[in-house]
């Protein structure tokens, strides 16, 4: 299952690789249900509401842990009485465990524990929603945890047969380019770098894959580090290439990262570029690939206000080069998308089947 597509419900086991939004899409989703259920959503993480051992019904809460990360001590603190010893929990699990409360645990990397002690914690908390002597979890949380397999962890681990079996277990896929593309606008609008998206679209077996010769130390493409990349190019546009290829190597890989480097540093005019297809679309036909890529990338940025002057060139590469006119809608934000479509209407009618595969796969 893409992970765009998941729907969150109690003792979900989501397995897939790193970096493909596992925890950005729960937490989306909780906040969705959230707003359903009427009630206000806190990330545990960000503050404790005053309240809400009071008024537990007012909020739906988030929480967040990384397995490796927490240990069975960490789930009580002792205090001592005359007589014996009471075993008091951090008050975000207390939250946790007020009747009325609703929201969603999630644990993060669980495959990535190492500690015999450590897993059986997890096992008691995520089937029986108990943990140490006096925690037990309200019945409106619901817990969800995700995990890296053995090809994306060299140190992940098998999880107990019986812990696999009461949890549903989902193998999750990376988004598509087109799912990331439209993320980065919603999240970041002109705050990344849009060459990024554009390479992608010309090449999006590079999107997601694991090191061929995997030193153990080497970066690799994920979703996760093309948006670093994006960003990070984007903020340091004024820097020096040294740094721009540390940048992009850092987070790619040295395989990809090359294939990326070499489009950014492709020697165009652009702007001459733009304004020649006004009145000679024919001469895109006569740029190498990384310049019509950089030329894409380039008219998709142009403003909704002329984009009319441009009527020849999207008429042109409706006939022959469809491919980079889906592209180029690709590249657009929503409002700009649906301008586009508005002004060249009868174009667009012609590649309707085009835009169905672009857009809906």
């Amino acid at each position: 299952m893409r992970i765009t597509k998941l729907h969150i419900f109690d003792r979900c086991l989501l397995l897939g690789a790193p970096g493909i939004g596992k925890t950005e899409v729960v937490k989306q989703k909780a906040q969705e249900e959230a707003k359903k259920r009427e009630r206000e959503f806190i990330d545990l993480r960000d503050r404790i509401p005053e309240d809400v051992f009071e008024k537990p019904e007012r909020y739906y809460v988030f929480y967040r842990v990384v397995a490796p990360h927490v240990f069975p001590e960490d789930l009580a603190l002792p205090r001592a009485h005359d007589r014996f010893v009471e075993f008091i929990p951090p008050r975000v699990l207390s939250v946790l465990s007020v009747p009325g409360i609703e929201g969603v645990l999630f644990i993060d990397e669980l495959t990535n524990v190492q500690r015999d002690d450590q897993m059986s914690m997890f096992f008691s908390l995520i089937l029986e929603k108990e943990a140490g002597w006096m925690l037990k979890l309200s019945d409106g949380i619901k817990i969800i945890a995700a995990a890296n397999t053995s090809e994306w962890s060299e140190i992940a681990r098998a999880l107990p047969k019986p812990l696999r079996n009461r949890m549903t277990v989902i193998s999750v896929d990376p988004p598509t380019v087109d799912e990331w593309i439209s993320y980065m606008h919603s999240r970041y609008g002109d705050q990344w770098d849009t060459v990024t998206a554009a390479y992608l679209k010309a090449n999006e077996q590079d999107f997601i894959k694991p090191p061929a010769d995997d030193d153990g130390f080497s970066a690799f493409p994920t979703p996760r580090s093309w948006t670093n990349v994006a960003i990070m190019v984007h903020r340091f546009r004024d820097a020096d290439d040294e740094f721009i290829e540390e940048v992009v190597v850092g987070n790619l890989g040295r395989e990809v990262g090359a294939k990326l480097l070499a489009l950014m540093r492709t020697r165009i005019n652009v702007a001459e570029v733009l304004e020649g297809l006004k009145t000679n679309p024919s001469m895109f036909s006569g740029l190498s690939v990384n310049e019509r890529i950089l030329v894409i990338n380039a008219f998709a940025s142009v403003s909704a206000e002329k984009l009319r002057d441009y009527q020849k060139f999207v008429e042109y590469m409706a006939e022959h080069d469809r491919d980079y006119l889906m592209i180029s809608v690709m590249l657009m934000d929503r409002s700009k998308r649906a301008k586009f479509f508005g002004t060249f209407t009868k174009v667009m009618q012609k590649v309707a089947g085009d835009i169905s595969r672009y857009l809906y796969g």
